[in-house]
């Protein structure tokens, strides 16, 4: 199956690339940095905005390094005429960045909720925070290919790539309550990151409207945005 092939191809060339290890070195790091800089008392807002913060600004650094790498040795250029069709190429980088961003929220909660509960009882969270991380996991992957697909070059990338990773960062200081605007709430990554805060506390049921709607809402219309956008500057070479 052509899927499964292109899933097989996509976690050996991160294998090769060190990206596992990469990853989970870092994340025991800033496990271990989250376990000193939060309160226990304070993990339903620590947390959020630290996987929002690290797990989604990685996994957008993710995508764009793993597309530029793949146009620079020709795999895109060849994509074009090879049976693999763009849905099925885009669902395997979804799906296997969305993998090891989900390991990354994983080992930064568990190791630095592992760290904390040494001082005393901790909250410890449902499984609503992996549905949350895979959420947040997958909205940033496919922004990553809206964005990277326009550029040749990592260096080219890396300005615009940061100014949108920061924007989409925004929500983490409602989270820990430095900003208390609910316009904040206008950007999408509050949505699943709000689902993550929705597995250490109960959320009120506005909040549960507001992250299963938003969340659905906007990977539906990230979904279709980067298919086009693939299919414009990959597949048809348009600028």
């Amino acid at each position: 199956m052509r899927l499964l092939a292109a899933l097989r191809t996509d976690a050996l060339l991160q294998a090769r690339n060190q990206l596992y290890s990469i990853s989970i070195g870092v994340s025991l790091i800033v496990g271990g940095a989250l376990a000193w800089l939060s309160p226990r008392d304070g993990v339903a807002g620590t947390f959020p905005m630290a996987l929002l913060m690290f797990v989604g600004g990685s996994t957008l650094l993710y995508v764009v390094a793993m597309i530029i790498l793949e146009k620079d040795d020709g795999t895109l250029q060849a994509l074009s005429v090879s049976p693999l069709r763009p849905w099925e190429y885009l669902s395997a980088k979804v799906a296997t960045l969305t993998g090891i961003a989900t390991l990354e929220g994983a080992l930064i909660s568990g190791g630095a909720l592992l760290w904390l509960s040494r001082g005393g009882p901790v909250v410890w969270p449902s499984a609503l925070l992996l549905l949350g991380l895979v959420a947040l996991s997958v909205m940033h992957v496919l922004v990553g290919v809206v964005l990277v697909v326009r550029y040749d070059r990592i260096m080219e990338a890396l300005i615009p790539m940061s100014a949108i990773a920061t924007a989409m960062q925004i929500p983490a200081l409602y989270f820990v309550g430095a900003l208390n605007s609910a316009a904040i709430l206008a950007i999408p990554t509050a949505a699943p990151t709000m689902l993550i805060r929705g597995a250490f506390v109960a959320l009120e049921p506005w909040e549960w409207a507001y992250a299963a709607i938003v969340t659905t809402v906007t990977l539906a219309a990230l979904g279709f945005w980067a298919l086009r956008a693939f299919h414009a500057h990959v597949i048809e070479g348009t600028a």
